[in-house]
């Protein structure tokens, strides 16, 4: 890792957050590690609590790489403070953030300075990322195609991943970083704001792998229904740019999130208010109905069984598309994700 910046190759510093989930650190230390292109500052900042066994942990993974910059928080702040500690830390040109469960394929950081060395007018880049759970390939998602803030509130996984925010320094420091009155969501609130300044290059091959086991997936209703009424307050000029039936897509898709969590943890009033709410922008879909049915009789395994049932089939197909074209080494790492 080369922390020298000249003409050639601009320094990109990558800020790693890491929050629990200490026994995925040093896969995701080791993939910027391994990058391609040298001149690298690893920022690693941790967001544990003091004293805790986790904070432990996380300090033996980082004595294993000394000249990574580690950075560890007084307190527990949330995931956008840890980014920010992260921004204002960097040394670079260019600003990379890695979740400490993802890891980046070794070109990943070539081909983002590349295009925006060629591409003075762009401020980021976002490629292709693939997501994996309980071993197999889940799905693939590129980015996505358009106008990018308009994409980003149509589809709140439109960004793939937080990993996939590569861009220039200037301007990340320019929007003050991440919001961190943000605890879910931080990734697209950021993204809204840079990419109402600029636009993005869109990179379609797949550069990150995104572990979809490392965290808990599923959201508390009340909570995440107060993260989403603070994003709607929040972008209020940007949602009312959308026509009429994108806002319509808009507000049904936050109340389908909604429906899903409730139906996580059984809350029928949460189910019930998020149907109720969906049908004020759209029809109920079959599938939202069936969730709904499941749920009632305490039987929502069922559908999560199938579902997972459905990825796996399609998993080696995916498998199939990401390793085509990759080298030895990053094929290694991959299947190794895979088999956990």
């Amino acid at each position: 890792m080369n922390t020298t910046e000249n003409k050639k190759q601009p320094l990109v510093s990558v800020i790693i957050t890491t929050y629990h989930n200490e026994a995925y650190l040093s896969r995701a230390v080791e993939s910027v590690l391994h990058q391609t292109y040298p001149a690298v500052e690893l920022i690693v900042v941790d967001d544990n609590q003091p004293g805790t066994d986790e904070r432990r942990a996380t300090e033996a993974v980082m004595k294993k790489y000394p000249r990574a910059v580690y950075l560890k928080h007084p307190e527990n702040r949330n995931g956008a403070a840890a980014r920010n500690t992260g921004i204002w830390a960097a040394k670079g040109k260019y600003i990379a953030f890695l979740d400490n469960d993802d890891i980046y394929f070794s070109t990943h950081i070539a081909c983002c300075v590349r295009e925006l060395e060629d591409h003075p007018d762009c401020g980021a880049v976002l490629c292709g990322v693939v997501k994996i759970r309980g071993g197999c390939c889940w799905e693939v998602i590129t980015p996505p195609e358009g106008e990018l803030v308009r994409a980003l509130l149509l589809s709140e996984t439109a960004l793939g991943t937080g990993s996939n925010l590569f861009a220039r320094a200037d301007l990340v420091r320019s929007v003050q970083g991440f919001d961190e009155s943000f605890r879910r969501h931080q990734d697209v609130e950021f993204g809204v704001r840079i990419f109402s300044l600029c636009d993005a290059r869109r990179v379609r091959k797949i550069q990150i792998v995104k572990e979809m086991d490392g965290f808990s997936n599923r959201p508390d209703f009340e909570r995440f229904r107060a993260t989403k009424e603070h994003f709607i307050s929040k972008f209020q000029r940007e949602l009312g740019a959308l026509g009429p039936e994108e806002r319509n897509t808009f507000y049904a898709g936050q109340w389908s999130s909604l429906l899903y969590a409730a139906c996580g943890e059984e809350n029928m009033q949460g189910i019930r208010t998020a149907v109720s709410e969906i049908g004020k922008y759209r029809k109920v879909s079959g599938k939202e109905r069936l969730l709904v049915i499941l749920c009632k009789f305490h039987i929502f395994f069922i559908y999560e069984g199938m579902k997972r049932f459905l990825k796996r089939r399609k998993s080696g197909k995916i498998y199939s598309q990401v390793t085509e074209n990759l080298s030895e080494y990053d094929r290694k790492i991959f299947l190794d994700m895979l088999k956990g």
